[in-house]
């Protein structure tokens, strides 16, 4: 009868300790996959920041764009008034300065 009790209590040592390492080894893994879960979340945030900054930089590249050809088409109206009424702006330099 000691001999089986003796068996029992080492079994029952046996599966303690088991389960002692079992827990640590989950304690592990878990801090393991909070430590992931946390840097997918950075790179959900970096992917979001450089799509964002993308998106930016797109809308800065036509806005750009459309200044340039604003610019052009004012340059091209200035040439055009310049060319039509090159007389008006010497008669009014004229009289303004008595030339």
């Amino acid at each position: 009868m000691n001999a089986k009790v003796k068996a029992l209590e080492l079994a029952t040592t046996a599966k303690d300790q088991e389960i002692t390492s079992l827990t640590h080894r989950n304690e592990l893994l878990e801090k393991k996959l909070e430590e992931h879960e946390e840097k997918i979340e950075k790179f959900k945030g970096l992917e979001n920041d450089e799509s964002g900054a993308r998106g930016e930089r797109e809308s800065l590249l036509r806005k750009v764009a459309l200044l340039e050809e604003e610019a052009e088409q004012n340059d091209k109206n200035l040439r055009e008034t310049t060319e039509k009424y090159p007389l008006r702006q010497h008669s009014l330099f004229s009289s303004l300065y008595g030339c």
